[in-house]
């Protein structure tokens, strides 16, 4: 692994803070939308979900579709299975299999970049502040080889001893097939319910080189290794267990043909249909597992508290940084104290961050959940009165 240094200049300095004052806006307009959005989608998901679940009727026999069940909401829990066989025509693979994944990887340098603050020894005559302010905005560069899932471009690569020393040998691209009959006893899962049953992670060997492949191409454990064609002086015998710049290893995995299901949806015919709920919102579970009825829709309701706070946490920290990227170029325009402004900067957007992430939640609430949006606005007029209270003490402090 190879490392490398680099200081920001003053042109790289002024280009950042431009671009943190067009980046900022458009980073909060999203997180804005995000999180506006994000309240009224798990509400009606709630809302559903609890309307669904009195009314679903239990499948005993997966042998013959009951008529009486047709329209209506029903749990369904048994083993998924298909005949179909999947074929990678390509590369000869096939698979008795629910789905069947191609995975191309290719080995290539790979740069990492991260700053760093202060280094390992400090001049005899150097002040602690001399010292760190020399090392400010210090880039390490490192460069190791890697396998990645797509060709990395390293035209753009710091060090110019790592600068276009990647090429790819071959090309190819990721592959997913799907088989299109899947059936619990006699019923037909639909094609989106198909998609979400879990992969099993089952591999699938190769059986043979392909012919266009023969001459530089091997087969090794999982792996399809693919190297340099063998065209003028520049060839070389592939070697798996010591793999070169550009060379390519392609692999398989399978989901088994037989997997275990349990799923809610609305039955029609000798297959299933999604739920549309009084207010719009579709539900349509399906779970890779031995399931009840409850057990279903516990796990329903908890995916969606879930992604509701995984957004909550998402837009957060995206207006976060929306003020960061505002602030720190101002914060590091003041001279002599610039560390100390950057640090205030960071902390003034995580409150500014923090107080408009629950106001856009408020008002969002005002359109579902109007008790509980009253109750958050005396949250955040506290919020701000002790903030504005805070800053007042430490201004009369100093």
């Amino acid at each position: 692994m190879a490392k490398d240094e680099a200081k920001d200049g003053c042109a790289i300095k002024a280009g950042k803070g431009c671009l943190g004052f067009f980046l900022g806006p458009s980073i909060m307009v999203m997180a804005i939308y995000l999180l506006f959005t994000n309240e009224g989608s798990y509400l009606d998901m709630a809302q559903a979900l609890d309307e669904l679940q009195p009314q679903v009727q239990r499948i005993e026999s997966t042998t013959t579709p009951n008529p009486e069940l047709e329209g209506k909401p029903v749990h369904l829990s048994g083993t998924a299975t298909t005949d179909d066989v999947l074929v990678d025509e390509a590369y000869g693979v096939q698979a008795p299999a629910i789905m069947l994944r191609r995975n191309v990887q290719y080995l290539q340098w790979v740069e990492k970049k991260k700053q760093r603050q202060g280094g390992d020894k400090k001049g005899t005559f150097q002040s602690e502040h001399e010292y760190r302010k020399s090392r400010d905005n210090e880039w390490v560069y490192s460069y190791h080889l890697a396998w990645v899932n797509e060709p990395v471009n390293s035209g753009v690569f710091y060090n110019t001893d790592y600068r276009n020393a990647n090429y790819t040998h071959y090309k190819a691209d990721n592959l997913v097939q799907q088989a299109q009959n899947v059936q619990v006893g006699n019923y037909k899962l639909t094609d989106a319910q198909i998609s979400r049953i879990s992969s099993d992670g089952v591999r699938v060997k190769a059986q043979q080189v392909p012919e266009a492949l023969k001459k530089h191409a091997v087969l090794h454990g999982e792996y399809l290794f693919i190297g340099r064609a063998p065209e003028g002086s520049s060839y070389y015998p592939l070697n798996p267990q010591e793999p070169s710049v550009g060379d390519v290893r392609i692999s398989w995995k399978k989901t088994s043909p037989k997997r275990p299901v349990s799923l809610v949806a609305v039955q029609t015919g000798n297959s299933f249909a999604p739920y549309t709920a009084s207010n719009g919102a579709t539900v349509d579970l399906l779970y890779t597992d031995t399931k009840n009825e409850a057990q279903c829709f516990d796990e329903a309701r908890a995916t969606n508290t879930m992604t509701l706070w995984m957004v909550r946490m998402g837009g957060w920290l995206m207006l976060w940084g929306a003020f960061a990227c505002m602030l720190r170029p101002l914060a590091k325009m003041v001279p002599l104290c610039g560390k100390l402004a950057e640090a205030g900067a960071v902390a003034i957007s995580l409150i500014l961050g923090t107080i408009l992430a629950l106001l856009v939640i408020t008002v969002s609430w005002f359109f579902c959940r109007p008790v509980l949006a009253v109750c958050m606005l005396v949250v955040v007029a506290v919020l701000i009165w002790w903030s504005c209270k805070h800053f007042k003490h430490k201004k009369a402090a100093l």
